[in-house]
């Protein structure tokens, strides 16, 4: 085994145990059409009536939205991993440190911006799980697709929100 296989195991294997708890969310329902698999996030028996009702379907939502950056960071990873490309790997792994910075201030800044009020946690959960679907997009454009006809190695991720 190469010099760099020993390198990037141990990397492979950290960076795994850090969505390993998303992983154990099952996937939220979905529909493939197309090569694009649209996945509905959605809070069932959840009156949504009180502001913990609220939060409480809001924290499922994330949940749910995380599983499938989970999985979709996951196979981006194991592509780079592939290729057995160091610089490529850690290129990656700063653009995903540059993701979880960038939504835990707008997801903090949105709860400033709503401090004092019963709705402050929704508000920062849905500015959290929008830059969430986001991020999953991006990365499967940018990681996960060819730019010729070679089919993607997943769906195109879409999001239905599904009240």
């Amino acid at each position: 085994m190469s010099p760099l296989h020993y390198r990037l195991i141990p990397l492979a294997i950290l960076l795994g145990y850090g969505l390993h708890a998303y992983a154990e969310v099952p996937l939220p329902s979905s529909v493939l059409k197309d090569n694009a698999e649209t996945f509905e996030i959605a809070c069932p028996n959840n009156p949504r009536q009180t502001t913990i009702d609220m939060n409480d379907c809001m924290g499922t939502k994330r949940d749910a939205v995380k599983s499938v950056e989970a999985k979709y960071v996951s196979a981006a990873r194991q592509r780079i991993l592939a290729t057995q490309d160091e610089q490529t790997l850690n290129a990656f792994e700063a653009e995903n440190k540059a993701w979880d910075i960038l939504i835990d201030a707008a997801s903090h800044a949105t709860g400033v911006e709503w401090q004092g009020g019963t709705i402050r946690g929704v508000k920062a959960a849905e500015r959290e799980i929008t830059l969430i679907e986001l991020r999953i997009h991006n990365q499967w454009q940018n990681w996960l697709r060819y730019e010729d006809s070679t089919p993607p190695i997943l769906p195109e991720p879409l999001f239905q929100d599904v009240e």
